[in-house]
């Protein structure tokens, strides 16, 4: 069906949420991008020094790589790769991964640069792992560790650090001033954790408010992506707001309120550089538009539990490209976007919201919208005065719901 010159393309699928790759971060197959894959029951047999593959792993060869996944057999056999440069173990999922010791890692890859333990069930962490001077990426997410050993800070080369989903990270990074990209998502409030002297950081992903409010955040001049999580009402609304003014080349924040917790009206026209911009946790009410970064490309409200329609004030951003809108970010039913609203935005999405939503559309609003995602249920009124719309993407939840999506569609459009 076609809106003039336009033509209109109807897309509905189930949608399905994804962990996906840390955006901007130095992933393992950065440093080597030679590998030997090597699956199968028996890989041990052909790790041995005695296996016919034996010449894959010449203890002259230093650019090579292995993804291995029969972690304890791996961890028995004769090594004859010292100046193995990556290791990648994963879990195959068809059963549970445990080692007791990785003390075999340090002992006998004494040059290694990357170690990714991502999903393996890991008992310990031994400290001799801080031995590995020369590594460069250190993967820990999903292992089950407990504690990681203080001589994590002999990683004086380490630029990334993955330990998301770990609880408490020993107050120690400080010391590891190469690093560019650390993620450590599920934090504890109350675990102190010093981070500015990381001059070089680049991403810092799940620092709590209560860590981050007692860093100078005026020596992270490289930071440019941050996200923080916890209880907001442990910090001082101000002072968390300054601390956020220094970060002078800060270009992406996602800010995640714990349940309990609850965000104040946002005063970021300071940061002239930030372009994208996520909040997850109840607001107690949107800002003025002068108190948005000048510079907003991108904003995603998720949670936030707004009374009132978010549009009339949105709409007034200049340079939005992309806005999402949901999981319950908005407990009204009817939005409305004026005439010349939202003159730069191309991407819109509006779906788990709690209700059933009417979006009324004027004309000459919106005039580059190309996708808008919403959930099935939405009534959109004037998606014919949409010049550049190329492609509609309808989110349903349930089979059974197909056919009130045709009769909508068909009403709305007569």
């Amino acid at each position: 069906m076609a809106f003039g010159s336009c033509e209109l393309s109807l897309c509905f699928g189930l949608e399905a949420r994804g962990l996906g790759a840390s955006s901007g971060a130095l992933l393992p197959w950065a440093y080597e991008p030679i590998f030997h894959t090597l699956p199968g029951a028996n890989i041990a047999d052909r790790l041995s020094p005695s296996s016919s593959n034996s010449s894959l792993f010449s203890s002259k060869c230093r650019r090579q790589s292995i993804i291995y996944s029969d972690i304890e057999r791996y961890a028995s056999v004769e090594h004859s790769t010292p100046n193995l440069l990556s290791l990648l173990f994963f879990n195959s999922g068809h059963e549970s991964c445990r080692i007791s010791q990785l003390d075999f890692v340090a002992k006998c890859f004494k040059v290694l640069r990357v170690l990714d333990l991502e999903g393996v069930e890991v008992e310990s962490l031994p400290s001799i792992v801080g031995t590995l001077i020369h590594l460069r990426y250190l993967g820990l997410r999903h292992t089950g560790l407990k504690l990681l050993p203080l001589s994590i800070s002999n990683l004086r080369s380490l630029q990334t650090l993955d330990v998301n989903n770990h609880k408490q990270v020993p107050n120690v990074i400080w010391k590891i001033q190469n690093m560019r990209y650390l993620y450590m998502e599920g934090q504890e409030d109350d675990i102190p954790l010093k981070i500015d002297t990381l001059e070089n950081l680049q991403v810092l992903s799940g620092i709590t408010f209560k860590q981050w409010i007692q860093n100078n955040s005026s020596k992270l001049t490289c930071l440019g992506k941050l996200k923080l999580e916890g209880r907001y009402e442990l910090v001082e609304g101000i002072e968390f707001w300054k601390s956020i003014a220094k970060l002078r080349v800060l270009k992406s924040l996602y800010r995640k309120a714990s349940e309990e917790s609850s965000f104040p009206s946002l005063a970021m026209d300071f940061c002239l550089y930030l372009s994208k911009l996520d909040i997850k946790g109840h607001m107690q009410k949107l800002s003025e538009i002068f108190q948005f970064p000048p510079n907003l490309s991108q904003l995603t409200l998720d949670s936030c539990r707004l009374d009132c329609d978010p549009m009339p004030i949105l709409e007034k951003l200049p340079k939005l490209l992309t806005l999402r809108v949901r999981a319950e970010s908005y407990l009204g039913t009817e939005m409305h976007v004026s005439a010349n609203g939202f003159p730069q935005l191309k991407v819109l999405q509006l779906f788990e919201l709690s209700n059933e939503i009417n979006l009324n559309i004027e004309k000459g609003a919106m005039p580059w919208l190309m996708q808008p995602h919403c959930n099935f249920s939405t009534r959109i009124f004037g998606v014919d005065k949409l010049p550049n719309l190329v492609e509609l993407k309808l989110t349903f939840f349930k089979l059974s719901l197909l056919v009130r999506f045709s009769i909508f569609f068909f009403q709305d459009n007569q």
